[in-house]
């Protein structure tokens, strides 16, 4: 038996080489091809994975040669490579496979031109970043919401004036109120201003994935500015809860002051001054009002907790 001769030229060996590497590379697409064509035209008669036995295949090995046959024509250039690479690379973002990206070893290079492992890591840190960037956009969505929903109780306070009645005073802080609300409505507008620039930036990050191996400074820089709204957001909506408190109790206060307000006349009575049985509950009344007020005078002066 005759061995093959083979040339002793290197340049008809490297071309040798070469063809062989397309004919093998081009061999996995036409395999994937017909396995597909076999599996959607039923051939098999509804027992494709046991048909599969007689071309020495499974179901797993099956699937990857046609998805590599699906993306033939965005994996030319890697019509050299094994099935494995082929499908690894069919798997990535088809914006990313053109694209030099940096290694484990600081090299770049395509998805083209890593290896299997490189190319293992990459995915990793694909998925890794559209997780984060996820995460993000239902943090900023939720943001958003807790800032419509403290605008609206914001835009219901104001609407809600306190009612007037006969012979009563407006409260001494009540233009204090009334501008801290102003206040609170700027800073809103702030936020939601900061809002739309997270937003922006997001978007901006979508199309930056060049350096997926690196930590992202704009995605902590995002996490740091979120965290920081939510909390001002909270702290906005306490002081309104505050202060629809203070204008509820200052509404029942009204509503005591005229129930009580005929005993100002009534005590002129001779028939009550003169009366103990009459008497006395109205000036444990007033001691109750001057005890009142008394430690709620002392409470806003020094802050002290009014004990009821």
């Amino acid at each position: 038996m005759n061995e093959l001769q083979l040339s002793d030229d290197l340049t008809t060996i490297e071309t040798e080489i070469k063809s062989y590497q397309n004919i093998a590379g081009q061999s996995i697409f036409e395999i994937g091809r017909r396995l597909k064509h076999v599996k959607e035209n039923d051939l098999a008669h509804g027992e494709f994975g046991k048909w599969l036995e007689n071309v020495g295949l499974d179901k797993y090995q099956a699937s990857r040669f046609i998805k590599v046959a699906d993306e033939e024509p965005k994996l030319r250039s890697g019509a050299t490579l094994g099935l494995k690479a082929l499908y690894q690379i069919s798997t990535i973002p088809e914006e990313q496979r053109e694209e030099k990206h940096k290694t484990s070893t600081g090299e770049m290079k395509t998805p083209y031109e890593m290896t299997n492992k490189e190319r293992e890591e990459f995915k990793r840190q694909l998925k890794q970043r559209d997780e984060e960037k996820s995460q993000l956009e239902s943090q900023l969505e939720q943001a958003q919401r807790s800032e419509s929903i403290a605008r609206k109780q914001l835009e219901d306070a104001e609407d809600k004036e306190p009612e007037v009645v006969e012979r009563y005073m407006e409260p001494e802080d009540y233009q204090e109120i009334k501008e801290s609300n102003k206040q609170l409505k700027k800073y809103l507008d702030e936020v939601s201003n900061h809002n739309k620039k997270l937003n922006s930036d997001i978007e901006k990050l979508k199309s930056e994935r060049s350096e997926t191996d690196e930590k992202s400074q704009k995605y902590d820089e995002l996490n740091k500015a979120i965290n920081n709204m939510n909390t001002k957001l909270n702290e906005g909506q306490q002081r309104l809860k505050a202060q629809k408190e203070i204008y509820d109790l200052v509404k029942g206060s009204e509503k005591v002051i005229r129930e009580v307000a005929p005993l100002c006349y009534l005590a002129f009575s001779k028939d009550i001054i003169n009366n103990d049985y009459a008497r006395k509950p109205i000036e444990k009344i007033i001691s109750d009002l001057s005890d009142m007020a008394s430690r709620l005078q002392k409470q806003i002066n020094q802050g002290d907790v009014i004990d009821v």
